[in-house]
C-alpha cells in the first residue's frame, strides 16, 4: 500500500493523530529499510573503553545517594500475558512467594528503598490493553505505600501478511489489535505528559525493566555511576550462557557502538550470533535513561527505533505486527554506553521453569528482593526442563504445590503425568518421564540423581 491507501485502511480505526503518525513511520520502514545488516565482519564485541564494568563501580556516600534518588524514577514493561505458560491474565499478577505477586515483589522493592533512604521514588508500570485492567485492580491495593502511575500503552491494528488490508475490528474485537511492544513507552511518557511532570518533579533519571524480572532492583551503584559520568543511556548487558541465544547485543563497527538484534542478523550468521564467541555479551532490558537527553532528542524528532516484524495466526490468517524495543534507542543517543553486570541482576521468568527457579531455596525473600542463598555454595543454576503438561502453569501448580528443594540438583527434566505430593528433596540429575503409568513422589522423598521412566 502506498501512503494514501494506508491512511484510507486506517481511517475506520479512528486512530489517534499521534497513534496515527506512529504506525505510520513503521510501515514506512517495513518497506524502506534494509531486512539484515551487511557489513558481518566488520561488527566485533566494544571495546573497554565503550563499556563500563559494574565490579569497578564505587559505593556512593550518603549525600550523594539522597540527590540521585531525588532525580530517579522507575517504570515496569508490563504488557506480558505469559502465552508460554498458557497464563490467562498478566504475567505480572502470578503469585511468585509468600502470596505475593509480580507487582505485589516490585511495590515492596521500591517502597523499601524508599523508607531506608527517605525518599519518595515514584513507580511507573506501562501495560499492554490485555494487562491494564488487571493490573489496576493489583496496584489499587497497594494504594498509599509509594507514588504508583499505571498507564495503558498504545493499540496497534494487526496488517494482513500480504499488505493488502487490516483485520476487521468489527469482526474479531481485541483481536484486530495489538500492543506495538515496548519501545512505545517512549511515545507514550511523552503524550500523557508523564515525561513532562517527571522532568518538572527534578526527575532526571528514569529505570527501566521487564515487571517479570525480579533481579532488576534500583542499583545505587549505577546511578550514582550514570549520574557522575553524565551517562544518557546506559544498557545492562550480562554474559551469555546457552540459554541466552536470542537475546539482542551491542557490538563495534569502527569506533561506533551500537544494539543488534537477531532479526537483522542475515540467515547465514544467526548460529555466530547465537553463540558466544563473536559476541559474548546480551542485552538484559534493564535501561537508564537521561529524561532531559530523552526530551531533547523528542523535540527534535522521533526516536528511530529499530523495526520488529513479528508474523503471528490470527483466527488461520496471516498477520504482520509492526514493532519496536526500548533497547532500541540506544542507536539514537550520542554517548550511549553497556555496562556488564552480574547474572543476579537478570531473573526473567518466561516458562515455569524459570518460576521455579525464583520460587526454590536456591533463593530467598527480603523486603521484595530475591537474594541467593549464600549457603548454596554455586555459581551456575541448574537446569530445568518442564515438558508437557509441566508448560502450562495451572498443571505446574497443581503438581508441583510445594516447590522442592533443589539446592544440590544439577538438571530436572519432567513430562507426563508425575505429581509431588508435598516437600521434596532433588539432588544431582533427576529425570522422571511418565509415558503410560503415573508417577507420584511421597512428600519428604529426596530423588538423587534418579532417572525413573513409566
Amino acid at each position: 500500500m502506498d501512503e494514501t491507501r494506508l491512511k484510507k485502511a486506517l481511517k475506520s480505526f479512528k486512530l489517534k493523530d499521534s497513534v496515527l503518525e506512529g504506525y505510520a513511520q513503521l510501515y514506512s520502514k517495513l518497506n524502506t529499510e534494509p531486512k539484515k545488516i551487511g557489513r558481518w565482519k566488520s561488527l566485533r564485541n566494544p571495546n573497554k573503553s565503550k563499556i563500563a564494568q559494574y565490579s569497578s563501580l564505587l559505593v556512593p556516600d550518603r549525600e550523594s545517594l539522597e540527590l540521585a534518588l531525588s532525580r530517579l524514577a522507575v517504570c515496569k514493561l508490563n504488557g506480558g500475558l505469559g502465552t508460554t505458560m498458557n497464563c490467562r491474565g498478566p504475567k505480572s499478577a502470578i503469585v511468585v512467594r509468600e502470596k505475593k505477586t509480580f507487582i505485589d515483589l516490585l511495590v515492596e522493592q521500591v517502597s523499601e528503598l524508599n523508607k531506608k533512604h527517605q525518599a519518595d521514588v515514584p513507580l511507573l508500570f506501562m501495560n499492554s490493553f490485555y494487562t491494564n485492567d488487571m493490573t489496576e485492580r493489583l496496584v489499587g491495593r497497594a494504594a498509599g505505600a509509594i507514588r504508583i502511575f499505571s498507564f495503558c500503552q498504545n493499540a496497534y491494528p494487526r496488517l494482513l501478511a500480504d499488505d493488502t488490508c487490516f483485520l476487521d475490528p468489527k469482526k474479531l474485537n481485541t483481536e484486530a489489535w495489538y500492543p506495538p511492544g515496548h519501545g512505545d513507552l517512549y511515545s507514550c511518557i511523552l503524550e500523557n505528559g508523564y515525561l513532562d511532570n517527571l522532568l518538572q518533579e527534578g526527575r532526571e533519571f528514569l529505570f527501566i525493566s521487564n515487571a517479570d524480572n525480579l533481579g532488576a532492583t534500583i542499583d545505587l551503584k549505577i546511578l550514582n555511576y550514570i549520574i557522575d559520568a553524565d551517562i544518557p543511556f546506559l544498557m545492562e548487558v550480562t554474559a551469555k550462557t546457552p540459554a541466552d541465544t536470542k537475546g539482542g547485543v551491542l557490538c563495534q563497527e569502527i569506533d561506533q557502538i551500537k544494539l543488534l538484534e537477531i532479526a537483522d542478523v542475515p540467515p547465514e550468521h544467526v548460529v555466530e550470533f547465537c553463540g558466544n564467541e563473536k559476541f559474548n555479551f546480551f542485552n538484559t532490558n534493564n535501561i537508564w535513561v537521561n529524561l532531559v537527553r530523552l526530551k531533547q532528542i523528542l523535540k527534535e524528532g522521533s526516536l528511530d527505533l529499530g523495526l520488529i516484524v513479528n508474523r503471528k495466526q490470527v483466527k488461520k490468517q496471516s498477520v504482520l505486527q509492526l514493532e519496536t524495543a526500548v533497547g532500541s534507542a540506544f542507536n539514537s543517543f550520542p554517548g550511549a554506553m553497556g555496562m556488564i553486570v552480574p547474572r543476579s541482576r537478570f531473573l526473567p521468568v518466561k516458562k515455569t521453569s524459570d518460576l521455579l527457579l525464583v520460587q526454590s531455596d536456591l533463593f530467598s525473600l527480603n523486603r521484595g528482593t530475591l537474594k541467593r542463598d549464600q549457603a548454596v555454595v554455586r555459581s551456575d543454576l541448574p537446569r530445568i526442563n518442564l515438558k508437557e503438561p509441566f508448560n502450562d502453569l495451572k498443571e505446574y501448580q497443581r503438581r508441583i504445590p510445594v516447590p522442592p528443594d533443589i539446592a544440590g540438583l544439577d538438571s530436572l527434566e519432567l513430562q507426563g503425568e508425575v505429581r509431588f505430593n508435598g516437600k521434596v528433596t532433588l539432588e544431582g540429575n533427576v529425570r522422571l518421564i511418565s509415558n503410560k503409568k503415573s508417577i507420584r513422589i511421597p512428600k519428604g522423598a529426596v530423588l538423587e540423581n534418579k532417572t525413573v521412566e513409566s
